[in-house]
């Protein structure tokens, strides 16, 4: 009965969340969360708890209805990460709580139902409705049963359509700035709704049966998706659109690897389905408690220091070092830096891809070395990405006098940043629990039941490749940093050098400023399009392409202004001019059928 009781707690949580006095109902929340992540935990440990032992007595049994409302192993990762984020929220937040619900139904249509009925709440725009279309039509594929080859051929593409959606992917990258709004809690909801989603209907839903080329090109759109977030996040002007930037990106990245997941189950090669959703799997637990983290830190830091536009912020770690350290630590993890989270899932999405079947000579070569290079652009522009929000927002000097007065957080605020970035870090330095966990779950993808292989079961302190070609020890690698970041600090002991420096800390020891520049010359600092234009620098191919890139736009404009304009004049001769044209081309014809003869 576990799981029933998961179901109610959640559908308590959800109930509690619509009441209209929430401050009141904010302890009980809490302690739904907690008995939520409990339930949760207790059914990864104990996969069989989730059978229905009944038989079904009817149509409508009890049995069916308890078949429909259970909760399976694929489920339960992303009901502990959205409980997780609900506890650290610390809000009665209705998105999460229909996330949570749509997410423990095992049933492919009630989660269908419930992921379209969370995106109107977390999304908005024009795409919401395209979403809503795709996941009704989704789940009316589903419905029709996994028979008909005709549902299977075009499923993916609602789903495909439902996913970017709930994630807020766009194709469009340079759109930071204006396009994108602010990353908030149910962003995070989302994401782990569409990573879900990806694994529901594109692998449990048809059980397999969809082709490797819908895997091929489920990567490729991920992929190109992922490019786009990683730009938008270099690009945009302020701290909450680089973080959207930056979890767009590893949404596409998520879609890649349902991608690779699908082409495994195709092949029949079960190794390399593993591995993608045991990547995937890691995906919520690190990428997106980290994300939450700073995102709880970044309205923290908002909060005292006005607006963090990265134009006009700076100096936040000498002003705010506790605020300051956790939001780096945080960003840490988002932008891959070895050997967290987000490094890990990128080592094992170059394994899956180097895994790949391909065929003999250059041409079977060509897919899988695209994908790799597209996989070191998406890691270059997080890590650039990261480096340009963590530089200018936590060195230099302040910009704006709130700034330069801002102080500290106390403790207490920075809880539940810390807890998120806590279950981030455990998740990056023994990933081991957190895949035994999910073991589950990671069977159930690559189509191995129960009795999984030797190969397949996961180690409590090493990640393996897919095709068992390389082994990942993040806490070796942290290890050998701790000794030599331990062997400087001791040598800089025994140095004796100064303790303290006796300057203001974001004067960077320059002289006193001029009474008309109370922050410093803004010529001597860097500012956020530095990092943009060094990217422009190391390409070098964009200074060559740029000019032409322009002219070709503007004769595009140009000839489409003279187009309408000689149509618009077409237009008004043929009306003016009809019957004599009429006659002419009867003259026309009639000289051309005597000429014929």
């Amino acid at each position: 009965m576990l799981p029933i009781l998961l179901l109610l707690v959640l559908s308590g949580i959800l109930v509690v969340s619509l009441m209209p006095d929430r401050p009141a109902a904010l302890p009980v929340v809490r302690g739904g969360w907690a008995l939520a992540m409990v339930l949760g935990l207790a059914l990864a440990c104990m996969p069989a708890l989730m059978s229905v032992p009944l038989q079904p007595s009817g149509r409508f049994g009890l049995a069916g209805v308890l078949a429909v409302l259970r909760v399976d192993p694929l489920s339960l990762p992303f009901v502990l990460v959205i409980a997780t984020v609900g506890l650290a929220a610390g809000g009665a937040e209705t998105p999460l709580a229909c996330a949570a619900l749509a997410v423990a139904t095992g049933n492919p249509i009630l989660f269908g139902l419930g992921a379209a009925t969370v995106l109107p709440m977390v999304r908005a725009g024009r795409g919401v409705a395209f979403g809503v279309v795709a996941g009704a039509t989704a789940t009316a594929l589903l419905a029709g049963g996994a028979d008909g080859g005709w549902r299977l051929a075009i499923l993916p593409v609602p789903v495909l359509i439902f996913a970017v959606v709930l994630m807020g992917l766009s194709p469009r990258p340079l759109s930071g700035a204006r396009h994108v709004r602010p990353a908030w809690t149910g962003d995070v909801a989302g994401f782990v709704l569409g990573c879900c989603l990806l694994l529901r209907m594109l692998v449990d839903g048809p059980a397999g049966r969809i082709g490797a080329s819908w895997g091929i090109g489920i990567g490729g759109v991920g992929l190109l998706l992922a490019m786009a977030g990683g730009t938008r996040a270099l690009t945009a002007g302020d701290a909450s659109r680089v973080l959207a930037g930056m979890l767009s990106a590893w949404g596409g990245v998520a879609v890649l690897l349902a991608g690779l997941a699908v082409v495994g189950r195709a092949d029949d090669l079960p190794l390399l389905a593993l591995g993608a959703g045991r990547t995937l799997f890691l995906l919520p637990a690190g990428i997106g408690m980290a994300a939450l983290a700073a995102i709880l830190t970044v309205s923290n830091i908002a909060r005292e220091a006005g607006p963090l536009v990265l134009a006009r912020t700076g100096g936040l770690a000498a002003l705010m070092p506790r605020a300051g350290a956790t939001l780096a630590l945080a960003l840490a993890v988002a932008c891959a830096l070895p050997p967290l989270a987000g490094f890990a899932v990128l080592w094992l999405l170059v394994q899956s891809l180097l895994a790949l079947p391909r065929a003999d000579g250059l041409t079977g070569e060509i897919p899988s070395l695209l994908a790799l290079c597209g996989g070191g652009i998406v890691s270059g522009l997080l890590l650039l990405a990261g480096v340009r929000m963590g530089a200018t927002l936590l060195l230099g000097r302040p910009r704006t006098p709130r700034c330069a007065a801002a102080t500290d957080l106390p403790p207490g605020r920075l809880v539940a940043a810390l807890s998120c970035l806590g279950v981030a870090g455990g998740v990056s330095v023994l990933p081991g629990p957190w895949l035994w966990l999910t073991r589950a779950g990671g069977w159930q993808i690559a189509g191995l039941g129960d009795a999984a292989p030797q190969g397949a079961r996961p180690s409590l302190l090493s990640l393996a490749a897919a095709g068992g070609t390389g082994t990942f020890h993040p806490l070796g690698i942290l290890l050998l940093c701790g000794l030599c970041g331990g062997v400087v600090l001791v040598m800089s002991r025994l140095g004796g050098g100064p303790s303290v420096r006796p300057t203001v800390a974001w004067t960077e020891g320059a002289p006193p400023s001029p009474p008309w520049m109370p922050f410093g010359d803004p010529t001597t600092q860097a500012g956020p399009g530095l990092f943009v234009g060094r990217l422009d620098a190391i390409l070098g191919l964009t200074r060559l392409i740029r000019g032409p890139a322009r002219g070709l736009v503007r004769a595009v404009r140009r000839a489409a202004r003279s187009a309408a304009a000689v149509n618009d004049r077409t237009t008004a001769l043929t009306g003016r001019h009809a019957m004599a044209l009429v006659l002419a081309w009867i003259v026309v014809a009639a000289l051309v059928r005597l000429w014929a003869r």
